[in-house]
Parts: structure tokens; C-alpha cells; sequence
């Protein structure tokens, strides 16, 4: 890795998975997972195990040497050089701590020799003793790449009590351990002994052996993959070959059903022209007996008007005939229009509905040559084609929304310890004023902010008083605008009234209902209650408004490593960042669905931390490890995404929660990048 990419990734490189803090003391496991020395401890101290760790990550448990205490642990040196790398790189923001005096100052110099930071004033005194007249000493604000460099490769020193100071220079047969020459002369004494260096490039050629033989296995493998990958071809082609075969099926039917449909049409319109032609003809004939009747009409009251005695009796004959006529022909003119209707084919119906709908499909699996035919070398499944399925991972919730884009609107913090900057947020919440309230993790604090990124005030210091924090992780406002806070370290809950007063707590550490093992987000349902992520009991737990314990779900099998739970209606929704998902349970705890798995592409998560449902009812997903906020509809469905690796406007480094301000915007806890960012929809 270049010293560009290396710089770029620096806070990934040096943060703790456990506390999620920079490292203090890393510690390195045989799996080679690192941690903070006191995470381990505190892992150590929940097992009850003495001697025994298991690893956070990988799950693997480890003996400890010696005296059992995780101190035993090697250090990871790489750990330790890359974190004076990030003190060297933020020198300009964050005060570097003197080796001698321990003062905080950004005029700071680096020895190369002492691998320590010296601040001006002991610097001196550094330089006036005879041993350290050829080490190479820098100001921190003068540091280039090969500087840089020069820190990352400096040697490893003795872990044992007096020896810190002492160079791995030889390397022990009999313990398999690096030694330096005091140790040698007396714990390693009488053993077998060889240059460190020696033993490095012995072990460099075991495992060059070693890597060959695994490139071998990698390169049948791939020629497997590329087996595999011509099958798939195969199978697509055949998928495309029955689809066509099914498709000309259906296009057959169709043909025939719409011939079918076309013959009723002509019967139906040939009898409709007869009754329109059958029509058309009386209607002529009716026309011609209203003209009669009006020429009638028209002769008698012309014969009324001159009022001639002898012509209108004489008429009178005449109009009674005429009368007569208009009677008998109105009895003629009742024309019978046909009625038309159409029954349906109950028997073609009955056919299309019946189990095979339009025919099957069936999947024949054949098991490999390699392996014996039995009775059931062949597995056969049939498929009743056209049968409705269930929605998207058979969840209960259904929803139609628009596709939304997202943009940033507002970005405050950085990072440093002086009121209203930030070092490691964590959780954030809003309450009904708009107030935004954030977690700052490894400041111990609670910090609130208005809307437009005001400081407003904060609480808190480090320590396992009321009150105070020990890497504070979830929080949440219930309804009388109290601030909740899981106080991960300290494995409890605290309430505070909305200016910080301390009010009460609850949970210890332990495993019993009524306990707490590092709990992470929390939130608070329509009832008040309080649902906690137990993350080190790998459970749900839910505690009254009053701190009393109502109830639990999860455990091994069912949640991996819980970090967060919310209330949706009538189910929980929770992200499982051990395994790379997003699961939901009904209020009876009975597992519902899940979506997601490992990866980076859209619904696939790396590490998903909190949840939120936003004011469209859309579930936002913190997916911490692939730098973006994902957006689902509660069903599982992906509906869109925003947000990518890096430190500009509208991108992430590790995002780790998010609420909403009641305008809708989206409010985005920024972990690594030590900010808050605001976003509205586009």
C-alpha cells in the first residue's frame, strides 16, 4: 500500500472494532485480529475464563501465556507506528503528546531512534545526553512522505518490564519467541538462539513454500470456478431454450383463444346487422306514416278554418277512416330487438385453473461422477408454473413510494476535545424542538446542537459515576423530551432531563435478564418502553420507562451481533452487523425475515449499524463498512442509496446513525470524519 492510499485509510487502520476508538495498547491476537488492551480485558472479565480470550471478530478462542492476563499479548508494533503516523498527520488540528512531560503541544518534534514525540522544551535535554547525539530528530510540521515511511519501518522493542527500551534482535528455538539480547542473557538463557533476522527469513521461505502450494490449490480451484462459470452459460441457455419453448406455448394458446374470440365477435355482429338493417327498414315506413298523418293533419285544419258546415260533415267519413288506418298500423309496428349476452366457457375456465395451470417445469439434479449412485442419484423437483409467490423476503409490510436522491445541506464538527468538536460519534437523536442531540463516544459527553449546527450545551466527562460516561454509544428522547443514553462500558442506561441533570439508570454487567453486556443503540417505542441492543449478550432487551426488565429476544442462532432495534408497528426491526443484515421480528418475538448479506452492492451491507424510518416511511440503513446510508422500503426492497468513501460534502467515513428533523431532512452521524452531516431529498 502507497503512503497516499495508506493516509487515506489511516482512521480504518487504527480503530478499534470493540470500542471503536482509536487504538490504546493494541494487542494482537494468534488469529491476528488487534484490539485495545482494555477491551480485551473487558471481554476477559465478562467470559469469567482466566487464560482464555476469545476473539471479537472471528469468534476463535485463544490461551493466553504466561500469567493468562491479556498484557501477555504481543503488541502490535504496525499498530502502534501508524498511530504516531495520524498524530504526525493531524498535528495541525490535534496536540501531540510529549514523551517526558506529557504536555500537549503542537510544537512537537519526532525522534526517529527513541520511536517518541519530544516537545520543544525537552527536547534539550534530549539532545544533551552523549547516546542520543546521532539520533535524528524532526518537527512534526516538516514531515514528508519518506518521513512517513521512515516511522512505519521502525524496529520492534521488548514487551518485559526494564527491556522497553531494547531492540528484537534474536529470535528463541525453544520458546519460538523474538527476544532481545537481556532477555537472552537470563529468561532465555541456555536455550537455543538465532539472529532475528535469520529466523525472519527462514519463516519468509516456509511460507513463500507455503503460499506456492496455496497458489496451486487457488489455481485448481479457479479452473473449478471457470468449470463452473461454463456451466452457468449452459444453464442460462437452457433457462432461454424453455422459456422459448414455453413462450411459443403460450403464443399458441393465445392464437387460439383469440381465433375463438373472433368467431364470437362475427356471430354477434352478423346478427346485429340484421337487426340494424330490420330496424332501419320500419324506421322508413314509420317516417312515412308520420308525413301521412301530418298531411292529414294539415288538410283538416285547413277544412276547420273555413268552417263550411256541408264540407266538414262530408270529411267526417274521411277522417275516421284515416284514424282507423293510423290505429291498426301502430298495433303492425312493434319490432322484437334481439337481447344479446354471452355465457362463459365454465369447462375452459376449470382447465386454465386447474393445479398444472399451463404445464410444468422440472429440475432434474444429477450428482457428480466422483460420488456412488444410490437409489437417489437423482433429485427431481417439479414447479407448478404461474402460482403467485410471496412479496420481497415474505415481509409484513407493503409499501409503494418514489425513488428519492439525496443531497448534503449542512456539515458541523471536527475533530478535537474543545466544546462542539466531536471524537467518535456514535448515536444521534432529534427531539421535537429540532434539537439534535449526538453520542461523542470517546469524549464521554453528550453534546446537543440546534438544527443549523448551534452548540447548544454539553454533559458528561469520563468515569462510572451518575452521570458520567464510558464511551456512550445509543441515544434516544422519549415523549417528556428526556435524553436516553446507553452507556456502552459502563453496561447501563442513563436518563438525563433535556439540559443534561442526571435522573436515573439501569443495568450492571452480567447476563441475567435485569443486565447488561457493552450495550449499543437503543430506541423508544409508542409506549415509552426501551428497546436496547444487549450486544454482548447478543439480544433484545426491553426495560419499562422505569429502567424494570418486560422482556428479551435473540441469542445465539437467532442474532449474530446486534447494534440496533426499532419499533415499527406491530414488528422490531433489527440490524445485525455480524451478519450483514437487517432482520424483523413480530412483537411476540417470533422471527419474521431478513434481507442482506455481505458485500457492496446495492441491498448487500458490510457492518450495518443504526436504523431509522424516515417521514416517507422508508428504512434507513447505516451500512457503516461501505461509507452510505441505504434506503428500503419496510419490505426489504432497495429504493435508493447515498453517500461515499471520503471527507467531502455528502460523503462518509463511517456512518454510524441517523434521525430526522421534522421537516424531513435526514440527519447523518459521520463517525470518522468527526462531523454531523444534514440532507435533504432532491
Amino acid at each position: 500500500m502507497d503512503i497516499k492510499t495508506l493516509l487515506d485509510n489511516l482512521h480504518d487502520e487504527v480503530s478499534c472494532s470493540v470500542c471503536m476508538c482509536t487504538f490504546t495498547d493494541p494487542k494482537q491476537l494468534p488469529c491476528l485480529h488487534s484490539f485495545c488492551l482494555h477491551c480485551l480485558n473487558g471481554i476477559q472479565r465478562t467470559s469469567g475464563v482466566h487464560g482464555k480470550i476469545t476473539c471479537p471478530e472471528c469468534r476463535r478462542q485463544f490461551q493466553i501465556s504466561g500469567s493468562g492476563n491479556p498484557s501477555e499479548l504481543p503488541t502490535n508494533f504496525r499498530i502502534n507506528s501508524l498511530l504516531d503516523v495520524l498524530a504526525i498527520k493531524e498535528c495541525s488540528t490535534v496536540n501531540v503528546k510529549c514523551r517526558n512531560c506529557e504536555k500537549r503541544s503542537a510544537q512537537t518534534l519526532y525522534c526517529f531512534q527513541c520511536c517518541s514525540f519530544w516537545c520543544e522544551e525537552c527536547i534539550v535535554g534530549h539532545n544533551i545526553i552523549r547516546e542520543n547525539k546521532d539520533h535524528r530528530t524532526l518537527a512534526l510540521k516538516y514531515f514528508q512522505d519518506q518521513d512517513i515511511k521512515a516511522v512505519l519501518e521502525r524496529p520492534a522493542f521488548c514487551q518485559k518490564k526494564h527491556h522497553e527500551n531494547k531492540e528484537l534482535e534474536l529470535f528463541c528455538k525453544d520458546c519460538k519467541v523474538a527476544i532481545c539480547s537481556a532477555c537472552a542473557m537470563t529468561l532465555h538463557e541456555g536455550h537455543g538462539k538465532m539472529l532475528l533476522q535469520e529466523a525472519t527469513d527462514a519463516r519468509k521461505t516456509q511460507i513463500k513454500s507455503t503460499i506456492k502450494s496455496l497458489k496451486d490449490k487457488a489455481l485448481e480451484k479457479r479452473k473449478k470456478v471457470e468449470k463452473m462459470n461454463q456451466k452457468s452459460i449452459e444453464l442460462q441457455s437452457k433457462v432461454a431454450d424453455v422459456k422459448s419453448q414455453v413462450q411459443s406455448f403460450v403464443d399458441q394458446i393465445i392464437a387460439i383463444i383469440e381465433a375463438s374470440k373472433q368467431d364470437v365477435f362475427d356471430v354477434i355482429d352478423n346478427q346485429a346487422k340484421k337487426s340494424l338493417e330490420s330496424l332501419s327498414h320500419k324506421k322508413d315506413e314509420v317516417d312515412k306514416q308520420v308525413k301521412l298523418i301530418e298531411s292529414s293533419i294539415e288538410q283538416t285544419e285547413t277544412l276547420l278554418k273555413r268552417n263550411f258546415s256541408t264540407e266538414i260533415l262530408g270529411f267526417s267519413e274521411t277522417f275516421d277512416t284515416i284514424l282507423r288506418e293510423q290505429s291498426t298500423q301502430e298495433n303492425r309496428d312493434t319490432e322484437c330487438i334481439p337481447q344479446f349476452s354471452f355465457t362463459k366457457s365454465e369447462k375452459l375456465i376449470n382447465l386454465l385453473n386447474m393445479s398444472e395451470g399451463i404445464g410444468n417445469v422440472e429440475f432434474v439434479f444429477n450428482e457428480p461422477k466422483e460420488q456412488k449412485l444410490g437409489t437417489e442419484s437423482k433429485e427431481s423437483n417439479k414447479v407448478v408454473a404461474g402460482n403467485k409467490g410471496a412479496n420481497v423476503c415474505d415481509s409484513p409490510f407493503k409499501a409503494q413510494v418514489k425513488t428519492r436522491r439525496f443531497r448534503s445541506v449542512l456539515s458541523f464538527g471536527q475533530k478535537g476535545e474543545s466544546v462542539g468538536m466531536f471524537n467518535n460519534l456514535r448515536g444521534v437523536a432529534v427531539n421535537d424542538q429540532d434539537e439534535i442531540a449526538v453520542a461523542d463516544c470517546c469524549n464521554h459527553r453528550v453534546s446537543v446542537f440546534s438544527s443549523d449546527g448551534t452548540h447548544l450545551r454539553s454533559f458528561g466527562r469520563g468515569g462510572n459515576n451518575n452521570g458520567a460516561f464510558w464511551y456512550p454509544s445509543g441515544i434516544a428522547f422519549d415523549s417528556h423530551g428526556n435524553i436516553v443514553v446507553a452507556d456502552c462500558s459502563n453496561h447501563r442506561v442513563q436518563v438525563f432531563d433535556r439540559n443534561g441533570n442526571f435522573l436515573s439508570k439501569f443495568g450492571e454487567q452480567g447476563s441475567r435478564d435485569n443486565q447488561l453486556k457493552f450495550p449499543d443503540g437503543l430506541s423508544i417505542n409508542g409506549k415509552g418502553d426501551i428497546i436496547v441492543a444487549d450486544w454482548g449478550n447478543k439480544l433484545i432487551k426491553i426495560f419499562s420507562s422505569s429502567g424494570e426488565y418486560l422482556r428479551k429476544f435473540g441469542g445465539e442462532g437467532s442474532l449474530v451481533s446486534p447494534f440496533h432495534c426499532i419499533q415499527h408497528g406491530q414488528y422490531f426491526i433489527v440490524s445485525d452487523g455480524g451478519d450483514h443484515s437487517i432482520k424483523m421480528f413480530d412483537l411476540g418475538a417470533k422471527f419474521i425475515s431478513k434481507f442482506g448479506e455481505k458485500g457492496n452492492k446495492d441491498g448487500e451491507f458490510n457492518k450495518p449499524r443504526y436504523l431509522s424510518v424516515n417521514k416517507e416511511g422508508l428504512l434507513m440503513v447505516c451500512d457503516a463498512r461501505n461509507h452510505r446510508v441505504q434506503v428500503f422500503e419496510l419490505c426489504g426492497k432497495f429504493v435508493t442509496k447515498f453517500g461515499s468513501k471520503g471527507s467531502e460534502r455528502g460523503e462518509f467515513n463511517f456512518p454510524r446513525s441517523t434521525a430526522n428533523l421534522s421537516d424531513g431532512r435526514i440527519v447523518v452521524c459521520d463517525k470518522d470524519n468527526n462531523r454531523i452531516q444534514v440532507f435533504d431529498k432532491i
